[in-house]
């Protein structure tokens, strides 16, 4: 007899608990992580911080498929099915279904959608709400061969949009820097509209919504500073020296620059970390690692039964 609805409420129960718990797992791994995050070059690090805030929904996701794993197999009849020497528990099987009591697996089911769907509707309120801000800001502005104008006595630079950014340049940092400064400035912005910034900045606030706050925001701004040096070290040739290039960022703090409200990542300038960063040693070679992960086939039986034990725990 199939019991197909259980079956999909526990393994909603199972990924929303796997997501949390791998997610608090982070909060308190990060900090040590964090010391050896920055050794690596900054490109890479950017990519290894977002590795990091998807992996408690990767792991969430291997967990669940090495779950259901044994029982799958057991559909083309490939081995004996499992369920048969053991009937005093729960079941997770996509051949014969899951019984579970379903005002307990509802209300748990409510619970954690309420509580999800409050921060995705929260992050998701605050990201349009910024994205609109900048939209009404650009109307006023006008497009150039390589940047959009903004006509605005501030000094503003910054790259806008999610999936078509463009780099946004003000008036007034027009007449107030130098061409070459400005040459400079431009190209650093232009780096982070091709490496779409404000998109690795927004999946990673939505993946790391289950991270303690204190500990997602500190990520967040590892994240942020990623990219800066990033930008940083693409517009250095154009510098002429890591020196004259911390000179410009300097220069460009003290005119009073700011960025808009509304753009993703924004946590301050962290000038000191960036300049520290381009007169320091460069940073050694990346390292390449093979992952082994066929070798997680091999936990299937220990997950897969460890999840029924805790599903006979938790409904009796």
């Amino acid at each position: 007899m199939h019991h197909g609805p259980g079956l999909v409420v526990v393994t909603s129960l199972l990924a929303a608990g796997l997501v949390a718990a791998y997610s608090h797992g982070l909060g308190l791994a990060y900090p040590q992580l964090r010391s050896h995050l920055t050794r690596v070059a900054p490109e890479s690090r950017a990519r290894l911080l977002c590795f990091v805030a998807g992996l408690p929904w990767m792991l969430a996701l291997e967990t669940l498929l090495l779950t259901f794993l044994p029982s799958f197999i057991t559909i083309p009849n490939l081995i004996e099915d499992h369920c048969l020497p053991h009937s005093h528990h729960p079941h997770l099987c996509l051949r014969h279904g899951l019984w579970a009591p379903s005002w307990q697996a509802w209300t748990l089911l409510a619970a954690l959608g309420l509580a999800g769907g409050a921060l995705c509707l929260r992050w998701l309120h605050r990201i349009l709400a910024g994205q609109r801000q900048i939209r009404t800001l650009l109307r006023f502005g006008k497009t150039t061969e390589n940047f959009h104008l903004l006509p605005s006595p501030r000094i503003l630079a910054f790259s806008a949009g999610l999936l078509r950014p463009c780099t946004v340049m003000s008036s007034g940092a027009l007449s107030s820097l130098e061409e070459r400064d400005l040459k400079v400035v431009l190209i650093h912005e232009a780096a982070h509209a091709q490496r779409r910034d404000a998109l690795r900045l927004v999946l990673g606030e939505a993946l790391l919504m289950a991270v303690p706050d204190r500990l997602r925001r500190m990520l967040i701004e590892d994240l942020a500073l990623a990219c800066e040096e990033s930008c940083d070290r693409a517009a250095l040739p154009h510098a002429g020296g890591p020196e004259r290039m911390a000179e410009i960022l300097m220069r460009v703090q003290r005119l009073g620059m700011v960025s808009p409200k509304g753009l993703p990542g924004v946590t301050g300038s962290q000038l000191s970390l960036r300049v520290r960063a381009l007169l320091e040693e460069s940073y050694p070679p990346s390292r390449t690692w093979i992952w082994a992960t066929p070798l997680l086939l091999l936990l299937a039986t220990p997950v897969h039964h460890s999840a029924e034990t805790l599903l006979h725990i938790l409904i009796p």
